[in-house]
Protein backbone atom coordinates (compact mmCIF):
# COMPACT_ATOMS: atom_id res chain seq x y z
CA UNK A 1 0.00 0.00 0.00
CA UNK A 2 1.25 3.46 -1.41
CA UNK A 3 2.11 5.86 2.18
CA UNK A 4 -0.16 9.01 1.99
CA UNK A 5 1.68 11.85 0.96
CA UNK A 6 2.09 14.20 4.32
CA UNK A 7 1.98 17.36 2.07
CA UNK A 8 -0.44 19.77 0.64
CA UNK A 9 0.42 19.14 -3.28
CA UNK A 10 -1.78 22.94 -3.71
CA UNK A 11 0.47 24.42 -1.30
CA UNK A 12 3.19 23.36 -3.05
CA UNK A 13 2.81 24.09 -6.35
CA UNK A 14 1.59 27.85 -5.20
CA UNK A 15 5.01 28.10 -3.37
CA UNK A 16 7.08 26.97 -6.77
CA UNK A 17 4.58 29.15 -8.57
CA UNK A 18 6.59 31.95 -6.58
CA UNK A 19 9.79 30.57 -7.16
CA UNK A 20 9.65 30.07 -10.83
CA UNK A 21 8.21 33.86 -11.17
CA UNK A 22 10.78 35.47 -8.77
CA UNK A 23 13.73 33.67 -10.74
CA UNK A 24 13.36 31.42 -14.35
CA UNK A 25 13.49 27.96 -15.24
CA UNK A 26 16.95 28.29 -16.13
CA UNK A 27 18.03 30.11 -12.82
CA UNK A 28 16.07 27.85 -10.62
CA UNK A 29 17.80 24.64 -9.75
CA UNK A 30 16.15 21.25 -8.41
CA UNK A 31 17.70 22.10 -4.89
CA UNK A 32 16.16 25.10 -4.69
CA UNK A 33 12.64 23.60 -5.30
CA UNK A 34 13.46 21.35 -2.28
CA UNK A 35 14.62 24.00 -0.22
CA UNK A 36 11.38 25.88 -0.95
CA UNK A 37 8.88 23.69 -0.86
CA UNK A 38 10.18 21.70 1.79
CA UNK A 39 10.05 18.20 -0.19
CA UNK A 40 13.17 15.61 -0.72
CA UNK A 41 14.17 15.27 -4.38
CA UNK A 42 12.31 11.64 -4.40
CA UNK A 43 8.93 13.57 -2.66
CA UNK A 44 9.50 16.25 -5.57
CA UNK A 45 9.97 13.93 -8.75
CA UNK A 46 7.15 11.49 -6.96
CA UNK A 47 5.04 14.55 -6.65
CA UNK A 48 5.75 16.31 -9.78
CA UNK A 49 8.34 14.93 -11.77
CA UNK A 50 11.17 16.33 -13.27
CA UNK A 51 11.88 19.87 -13.05
CA UNK A 52 11.17 20.54 -16.53
CA UNK A 53 7.37 18.99 -15.45
CA UNK A 54 7.14 21.19 -12.00
CA UNK A 55 7.63 24.25 -14.79
CA UNK A 56 4.86 23.05 -16.72
CA UNK A 57 2.38 21.88 -13.84
CA UNK A 58 3.20 25.87 -12.12
CA UNK A 59 2.37 27.02 -15.69
CA UNK A 60 -0.41 25.75 -15.49
CA UNK A 61 -1.29 26.44 -11.99
CA UNK A 62 -0.78 29.98 -12.41
CA UNK A 63 -2.80 30.23 -15.82
CA UNK A 64 -5.54 28.60 -13.73
CA UNK A 65 -5.59 30.79 -11.15
CA UNK A 66 -5.59 34.22 -13.31
CA UNK A 67 -8.20 32.62 -15.35
CA UNK A 68 -10.25 32.34 -12.20
CA UNK A 69 -9.84 35.85 -11.78
CA UNK A 70 -10.39 37.24 -15.48
CA UNK A 71 -13.43 34.81 -15.07
CA UNK A 72 -14.93 37.12 -12.39
CA UNK A 73 -14.07 39.98 -14.04
CA UNK A 74 -16.38 39.19 -17.00
CA UNK A 75 -19.27 38.55 -14.38
CA UNK A 76 -19.02 42.38 -13.96
CA UNK A 77 -22.47 44.19 -15.38
CA UNK A 78 -20.27 46.86 -17.38
CA UNK A 79 -20.40 47.93 -20.81
CA UNK A 80 -18.09 46.62 -23.22
CA UNK A 81 -15.82 49.44 -23.08
CA UNK A 82 -16.01 49.90 -19.71
CA UNK A 83 -15.00 46.39 -18.88
CA UNK A 84 -12.14 46.59 -20.96
CA UNK A 85 -10.74 49.53 -19.42
CA UNK A 86 -11.14 47.96 -15.77
CA UNK A 87 -9.95 44.28 -16.96
CA UNK A 88 -6.52 46.29 -18.27
CA UNK A 89 -6.23 48.06 -15.00
CA UNK A 90 -7.16 45.08 -13.28
CA UNK A 91 -4.14 43.38 -14.94
CA UNK A 92 -1.92 46.15 -14.55
CA UNK A 93 -2.59 46.89 -10.96
CA UNK A 94 -1.51 43.24 -9.67
CA UNK A 95 1.83 44.08 -11.40
CA UNK A 96 2.23 48.08 -9.71
CA UNK A 97 1.05 46.45 -6.60
CA UNK A 98 4.52 44.53 -6.15
CA UNK A 99 7.39 46.31 -5.42
CA UNK A 100 9.05 44.16 -8.14
CA UNK A 101 6.86 45.03 -10.70
CA UNK A 102 6.67 41.62 -12.08
CA UNK A 103 5.36 40.90 -15.38
CA UNK A 104 2.91 37.78 -15.89
CA UNK A 105 4.35 34.90 -15.54
CA UNK A 106 3.39 33.77 -18.98
CA UNK A 107 5.36 36.89 -19.96
CA UNK A 108 8.16 35.92 -18.73
CA UNK A 109 8.61 32.15 -19.29
CA UNK A 110 7.27 32.76 -23.33
CA UNK A 111 10.81 35.12 -23.17
CA UNK A 112 13.10 31.94 -21.64
CA UNK A 113 11.59 29.24 -23.45
CA UNK A 114 10.92 30.48 -27.27
CA UNK A 115 9.13 28.21 -29.73
CA UNK A 116 11.25 25.20 -29.17
CA UNK A 117 10.09 24.43 -25.67
CA UNK A 118 7.85 21.66 -26.19
CA UNK A 119 5.39 20.56 -23.98
CA UNK A 120 6.17 23.99 -21.78
CA UNK A 121 5.78 26.19 -25.06
CA UNK A 122 2.56 24.29 -25.88
CA UNK A 123 1.17 25.42 -22.34
CA UNK A 124 1.88 28.75 -22.78
CA UNK A 125 0.82 29.11 -25.79
CA UNK A 126 -2.80 27.64 -24.14
CA UNK A 127 -2.65 30.09 -21.69
CA UNK A 128 -2.03 33.30 -23.99
CA UNK A 129 -4.93 31.38 -26.15
CA UNK A 130 -7.26 31.76 -23.47
CA UNK A 131 -6.35 35.06 -22.46
CA UNK A 132 -7.03 36.49 -25.87
CA UNK A 133 -10.31 35.10 -25.87
CA UNK A 134 -11.26 36.57 -22.60
CA UNK A 135 -10.47 39.52 -24.48
CA UNK A 136 -12.23 39.04 -26.97
CA UNK A 137 -15.47 38.46 -25.12
CA UNK A 138 -14.88 41.45 -23.71
CA UNK A 139 -14.66 42.99 -27.43
CA UNK A 140 -17.59 41.40 -28.74
CA UNK A 141 -19.78 42.75 -25.47
CA UNK A 142 -18.42 46.19 -26.57
CA UNK A 143 -19.16 45.54 -30.20
CA UNK A 144 -22.64 44.12 -28.98
CA UNK A 145 -24.05 47.62 -26.82
CA UNK A 146 -22.06 49.88 -29.09
CA UNK A 147 -19.07 51.30 -27.03
CA UNK A 148 -16.44 49.28 -29.16
CA UNK A 149 -15.74 49.78 -32.56
CA UNK A 150 -17.48 46.96 -34.49
CA UNK A 151 -15.43 47.46 -37.98
CA UNK A 152 -13.39 44.46 -37.33
CA UNK A 153 -13.23 41.04 -35.48
CA UNK A 154 -13.47 41.20 -31.81
CA UNK A 155 -10.61 38.22 -32.13
CA UNK A 156 -8.54 40.78 -34.24
CA UNK A 157 -8.80 43.37 -31.74
CA UNK A 158 -8.40 41.37 -28.85
CA UNK A 159 -4.59 40.34 -30.48
CA UNK A 160 -3.82 43.74 -30.33
CA UNK A 161 -5.30 44.85 -26.47
CA UNK A 162 -3.36 41.45 -25.73
CA UNK A 163 -0.48 42.89 -27.01
CA UNK A 164 -0.27 46.00 -25.95
CA UNK A 165 -0.95 44.93 -21.93
CA UNK A 166 2.10 42.10 -22.35
CA UNK A 167 4.34 45.50 -23.79
CA UNK A 168 2.74 47.71 -20.73
CA UNK A 169 4.01 44.89 -18.42
CA UNK A 170 7.27 44.62 -19.86
CA UNK A 171 7.79 48.35 -19.59
CA UNK A 172 6.28 48.80 -16.26
CA UNK A 173 9.25 46.86 -15.12
CA UNK A 174 11.29 49.78 -15.49
CA UNK A 175 8.64 52.62 -15.46
CA UNK A 176 8.08 54.87 -12.69
CA UNK A 177 4.81 56.51 -13.66
CA UNK A 178 2.22 54.38 -13.57
CA UNK A 179 -0.42 57.73 -14.67
CA UNK A 180 1.69 56.88 -18.23
CA UNK A 181 0.70 53.40 -18.49
CA UNK A 182 -2.97 54.34 -17.59
CA UNK A 183 -3.02 57.00 -20.44
CA UNK A 184 -1.70 54.17 -23.40
CA UNK A 185 -5.06 51.94 -21.80
CA UNK A 186 -6.92 55.21 -22.37
CA UNK A 187 -5.62 56.16 -25.82
CA UNK A 188 -6.14 52.17 -26.82
CA UNK A 189 -9.75 52.90 -25.72
CA UNK A 190 -9.90 55.78 -27.70
CA UNK A 191 -8.92 54.43 -30.78
CA UNK A 192 -11.44 51.13 -29.75
CA UNK A 193 -14.50 53.63 -29.61
CA UNK A 194 -16.96 53.27 -32.49
CA UNK A 195 -16.28 55.25 -35.67
CA UNK A 196 -19.09 58.12 -37.01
Amino acid sequence: MARPRAFDTDTALDVLVESFWDHSFATTSTDDLCRLSGLSRSSLYNAFGTKREVYALVLKRYSDRKAAEQGALLELDLPGADLLRTFARTVLDHQWAEAERRACLGITASLETGPTGGDVTERLERNAQGFSATIAEIVARGQRDGTLDASRPATELAWVVHAMLDGLQVRSRIHHDRADVDRCVETLLDLLAPRD
